[in-house]
């Protein structure tokens, strides 16, 4: 089975670390499977673009975001796809069994050039982008009136209803979500439960040594908060500082946070910030704390719950998706109404509960996780699919 493997990158954003992850799992050479990213290469995969045609990717973006600013006013982050990059005549030329279609945006392809796509397409739902008309997450499908909104809305209900594409959602939640919208369509969606997590990597540790070599503290409740952008409103980090406020008396508790520093939290005395690491450099900071607190208001399936998990973390998360049914049985959930629960709850929780739960995630990550489950759910799905 020949399969063309697309996405924005290989590296960058939990979508992309997906695709490659899945990408991994599936990869036959033998059988001339690859993997096109179209601008942020860092792995052994293929970039369709030189860097002329990357810098008129940049200046599409850049018009896409002038019109979502003076359109198109919405909450959440916005892509349009709406420009031709003639990335469709690079597509054609390869006699592939199936396209994996993967994160497209940052007007990597029109809408247009996607349907025009004559083989087998599956589009791996890591977002709700699909679902609306510009925005990649919403709480409640509007219906906007201006015509980009309109425009894209109809090309992705044209996408849906053409015989040669499919989908995979990687939890009930959005395949809930997915026959919400295209009801008739129904059959055409299918479930991969959860992603694969290179389980060799995300593993819990020795947290002494690991929280000596980075200087944090030994005898407190280690509580990881990450996020590729910390400004990202969606990602819930304001929920965040909160807890870290309500709780800066608390002294066996002391909060860690991954992503862009925010210069206005310098002075916590319970908080370290780290800027952005590398994917695979993350892992030590996971295996080095206990908690998990993931705050987003809306998401998918974060992989960073996931590699929590893999890393033997106790979970905490608002219900936002697919975290609600991961964490059902190894983890624990609150309504964003319920967030003042949270601080009691991190207070109340003992040494000797987080390492049992600490062994139900690790095990949880090693049954579900894993690749060859993984490999095995999107082999089975394609070959219904040819």
């Amino acid at each position: 089975m020949k399969i063309l493997f697309l996405s924005f990158s290989d590296f960058k954003g939990g979508a992309n670390i997906a695709a490659y992850s899945i990408y991994k799992c599936l990869n036959n050479k033998k059988k001339g499977s690859f993997f096109y990213t179209v601008y942020s290469k860092y792995k052994d995969t293929k970039e369709i673009f030189n860097f002329f045609q990357k810098t008129f990717l940049n200046l599409l973006r850049i018009v896409e975001i002038l019109l979502i600013k003076v359109f198109l006013k919405k909450k959440f982050h916005q892509s349009l796809n709406i420009f031709n990059t003639k990335i469709f005549n690079k597509i054609s030329c390869i006699d592939a069994d199936i396209v994996n279609i993967h994160w497209i945006n940052r007007s990597m392809i029109s809408l247009h050039e996607l349907s025009k796509i004559k083989n087998k397409v599956v589009i791996s739902l890591h977002d709700m982008w699909f679902l609306n008309s510009t925005q990649h997450y919403f709480f409640k499908n509007k219906d906007y009136k201006d015509f980009i909104s309109k425009y894209c809305l109809r090309k992705k209900k044209e996408i849906v209803r053409k015989k040669n594409f499919y989908f995979i959602a990687h939890n009930k939640w959005m395949i809930k979500k997915f026959t919400e919208m295209y009801p008739k369509y129904a059959a055409k969606i299918y479930l991969c439960k959860c992603y694969p997590i290179d389980t060799n990597i995300f593993k819990p540790r020795n947290k002494t040594y690991l929280r000596k070599k980075y200087n944090i503290p030994q005898n407190k409740k280690i509580v990881l908060f990450s996020a590729q952008d910390i400004l990202d409103k969606r990602k819930g980090y304001e929920y965040f500082i909160e807890i870290v406020n309500k709780l800066q008396n608390q002294k066996d508790i002391f909060f860690l946070s991954l992503g862009k520093n925010n210069i206005n939290l310098k002075n916590r005395n319970n908080l370290k910030q780290i800027d952005f690491l590398p994917h695979n450099s993350i892992s030590e900071y996971y295996s080095l704390s206990d908690i998990y607190l993931c705050t987003s208001l809306i998401d998918n399936l974060p992989l960073t719950v996931l590699e929590a998990l893999a890393s033997g973390n106790v979970v905490i998360s608002f219900k936002n998706g697919g975290s609600t049914e991961v964490l059902k049985k190894v983890g624990y959930t609150f309504d964003i109404k319920e967030k003042n629960k949270i601080p009691k709850f991190l207070k109340n929780l003992k040494p000797r509960k987080i390492k049992e739960i600490s062994i139900k995630s690790r095990k949880y990550a090693l049954q579900n996780c894993n690749k060859k489950k993984i490999k095995n759910q999107y082999i089975n799905i394609f070959k219904k699919i040819i």
